[in-house]
């Protein structure tokens, strides 16, 4: 794999040189495409020049160790450190395979999070409004941004449904495992016999798409000013600021009232928009790419069961990775583990499909 390392370390440094020139700095479209693919790089060009300077580092060691010259105590200060260098070198040279083996395309790309609350009336609401608070406690120890683009409440103050951006560096990476069927086993507040009830949300993470990444035809919409509701005040509700928009050859549906303006709420309807495209693209094509290699791939989908919240017995299980931990320090906001977890098993996976098609 280090030849793919060096290739993507010479791409990294070649889309430097293109985007200072003057014609893709003019091309809107084109100098995003440029800085997006520079931006998923980075991290293995970084990895590329920190594993050549070990690497001359150890060699330097390795002069000493074999220099006749060369006294005792030189020799013994030499190869501790060489021994320290190695190890450095080879947590790197794991962690650059990884970051090959799990490269994804829309890793440079902000996040469109939808959560829901499905199966199980109130107890689902409450549980979705649950889950997007911890998202926003785990975004607060990552340092990523949590937008509000659209929520509509239920009437126990649950999470009927809300959209939302995530914005932070790298933030797809971690966050495209949160995909897919959420399901919880309590006793709710309102059961007075002590009953465990399954309930369960659902979250979809796209990646959001720039002005520039999909064209999206006027004539294809269908859009409608509706009033806000929620809270806000009379003047939210009475203005007709709310933008609903359908996306008329795919039924695309998407509903945004993050603004008091109508427009800025039609130019957040239309983004979401375009992520749900590219989306629906993307899901596709990998779908015949599973199919031509024999690879099970999951979607991410809101149909995927991912993870199940088990109250009664403080577990949450994620069923990709087969791992269980805590259910108070997740939903404490510390997800690290469980991500890492999926992250291994996506690894996995894709190690096994690589074989199959090997072989």
């Amino acid at each position: 794999m280090i030849d793919v390392l060096k290739q993507r370390a010479a791409r990294y440094a070649e889309l430097g040189k293109l985007i200072e020139d003057p014609e893709v700095y003019g091309n809107s479209k084109l100098f995003a495409q440029y800085q997006r693919e520079r931006g998923q790089l980075r991290a293995l060009a970084e990895s590329y020049e920190q594993l050549q300077s070990l690497k001359q580092q150890m060699a330097g060691s390795e002069e000493i160790l074999s220099d006749a010259a060369a006294d005792a105590e030189m020799k013994e200060l030499a190869q501790a450190e060489l021994e320290e260098l190695q190890e450095k070198y080879d947590t790197l040279w794991q962690e650059a395979q990884d970051m090959i083996l799990l490269d994804d395309e829309d890793d440079s790309r902000d996040v469109i999070l939808e959560i829901r609350g499905a199966e199980g009336g109130d107890e689902a609401s409450l549980f979705a409004r649950e889950l997007m608070e911890n998202y926003v406690r785990w975004c607060l120890t990552h340092g990523f941004k949590f937008e509000t683009l659209d929520e509509v409440e239920s009437e126990v103050g649950g999470l009927k449904s809300g959209t939302y951006r995530v914005k932070g560096d790298g933030v797809w990476r971690w966050f495209k495992y949160e995909g897919g069927g959420h399901r919880v086993q309590r006793v709710p507040a309102t059961e007075g016999a002590g009953r465990i009830h399954t309930s369960l949300a659902t979250v979809a993470v796209l990646p959001e798409m720039e002005d520039v990444d999909i064209e999206v035809k006027e004539s294809d919409l269908e859009i409608k000013a509706a009033r806000s509701g929620g809270p806000g005040g009379q003047n939210v509700n009475k203005t007709s600021s709310r933008c609903q928009m359908r996306h008329l050859p795919t039924g695309l549906f998407v509903d945004c009232q993050s603004t008091p303006s109508f427009h800025k709420n039609r130019d957040e309807a239309l983004r979401i928009l375009k992520s749900k495209l590219y989306q629906m693209e993307k899901e596709k094509r990998d779908r015949e790419q599973a199919d031509k290699r024999g690879a099970m791939v999951g979607s991410g989908g809101r149909g995927d069961k991912v993870r199940t919240y088990n109250f009664p017995q403080d577990r949450c299980t994620d069923h990709r990775a087969k791992v269980s931990l805590p259910l108070g320090k997740v939903m404490a906001g510390d997800l690290d583990e469980l991500i890492e977890a999926a992250r291994n098993w996506e690894k996995e996976e894709r190690l096994k499909a690589m074989a199959k098609a090997a072989s």
